[in-house]
């Protein structure tokens, strides 16, 4: 059986299908940020001070945060994303705003040069740091705020994506996912945050995603290449039947869990 490939074409911010990225044709898809934005509209709707400093950590074009923010709110907001595509959408999504600072910079390199302190740190769907490294991370978001300030992190849950990936990744390939490998979810952080002093709230978005399995299997492809990582040209064509098979059995439809944890410092 040929040997399944690390996908390095079909990066969200890389590879374009019809002029979108895998990543932006599973966002039309999926009702996970449309749900996600509502509730993260709630949240942020509970501060009682209209002029907060908000620190939003791997913004991307910027859009999630800025459809989340409540209308009677003038947030002083700095958007940190290191992606060059990403980067340069956020600063035309920002450009009319006085208030917005947009910094093209890792979270390592703004984390070793900046004094600042935040009101809120916006965490959401990071991965660019191991399993191991969960603890650092964590304490560094945490250190960046001031003394009663708010962390918001937001990862995925145990859902039937989860189970998508557990099954597929473990078996094309096995040596880098063995048996016991499962797929990141907030649990982990949550475990963390809870051991720190300071108020712990978790809340659970659920969503789903709706694969064009039967009128567009390029798009479907996409997806499945996004979320596995893995060239589909390079899986074996038994395996690709069994992708669309556990696809077609759920009529294209899978779950989707979100946990966001507010952890209030204290």
């Amino acid at each position: 059986m040929k040997q399944a490939q690390i996908s390095t074409l079909n990066h969200q911010y890389k590879d374009k299908i019809n002029s979108l990225t895998p990543f932006e044709i599973y966002l039309q898809h999926s009702s996970e940020k449309e749900v996600s934005i509502k509730c993260l509209h709630k949240i942020l709707s509970r501060f009682k001070n209209n002029s907060l400093k908000i620190l939003d950590v791997g913004s991307g074009d910027g859009t999630y945060l800025l459809k989340s923010l409540p209308e009677d709110k003038d947030f002083e907001i700095t958007f940190l994303e290191p992606s060059e595509d990403p980067f340069s959408k956020l600063k035309k999504n920002t450009k009319d705003n006085s208030n917005y600072k947009c910094i093209n910079q890792t979270f390592k390199e703004f984390y070793k040069n900046t004094n600042e302190k935040f009101d809120i740190v916006l965490a959401s769907h990071l991965y660019h740091f191991t399993q191991k490294e969960y603890p650092i991370f964590i304490f560094q978001l945490i250190f960046l705020l001031n003394d009663t300030g708010t962390l918001i992190w937001i990862e995925r849950g145990i859902d039937e994506i989860a189970e998508f990936k557990k099954r597929f990744k473990t078996k094309l390939l096995p040596n880098r996912y063995p048996d016991k490998w499962q797929p990141r979810n907030y649990k982990k952080a949550l475990g963390i945050l809870k051991e720190k002093s300071g108020k712990t709230e978790l809340i659970i978005n659920r969503s789903e995603l709706k694969f064009p399995y039967r009128e567009n299997l390029d798009e479907t492809i996409a997806i499945v290449e996004f979320y596995l990582n893995i060239d589909w040209i390079s899986i074996p064509k038994l395996i690709q039947k069994k992708i669309l098979k556990f696809i077609s059995n759920r009529n294209g439809t899978l779950k989707q869990e979100e946990g966001i944890i507010i952890y209030q410092k204290q």
